[in-house]
């Protein structure tokens, strides 16, 4: 049986890994290098690499996807997703979520999307995420958010 974290790493990786023939002009391409935090949280990174536009032999690196999965409360936190301009409004990181948060479901996990920007934030609110008690920067992705 696969731990969670394991899980997250394996379907992320299977729906992005698709993009890399949609985006071979750009050189996209994946890595997966999660590791443990501590002795309860492991946490889950992918990095994305493209076509530096100043150097076009060199790759610009940049992390597509981080959250943290803390055995201990039965919660992931995702901490970062970010797209480059040619990867955005499709969908892609609302599908990104929405795969680490069947997961979660599956497993009795809380998903949490954490530091949020303003404009983010108030975005996944409008969706049907819950905002955190005493914190303005932090959802929670519930089953009536709309990720599709």
């Amino acid at each position: 049986m696969q731990n969670i974290h394991e899980l997250i790493e394996e379907e992320t990786l299977k729906y992005l890994e698709p993009f890399k023939n949609d985006y071979i002009e750009q050189r996209f391409e994946l890595e997966e290098a999660g590791g443990w935090y501590n002795d309860e949280i492991y946490k889950v990174e992918v990095y994305g690499f493209y076509k530096d536009d100043f150097h076009p032999e060199k790759q610009t690196i940049f992390i597509l996807l981080r959250c943290f999965v803390n055995y201990n409360y039965k919660q992931i936190e995702i901490s970062n997703i970010f797209l480059p301009n040619f990867m955005r409004y499709q969908g892609i990181g609302k599908k990104l979520i929405n795969i680490v948060f069947q997961i979660s479901e599956r497993e009795d996990y809380k998903l949490f999307i954490v530091d949020m920007v303003p404009s983010f934030y108030l975005r996944m609110i409008k969706r049907g995420a819950l905002p955190c008690t005493k914190c303005d920067d932090a959802v929670q992705i519930v089953r009536e958010t709309k990720l599709v």
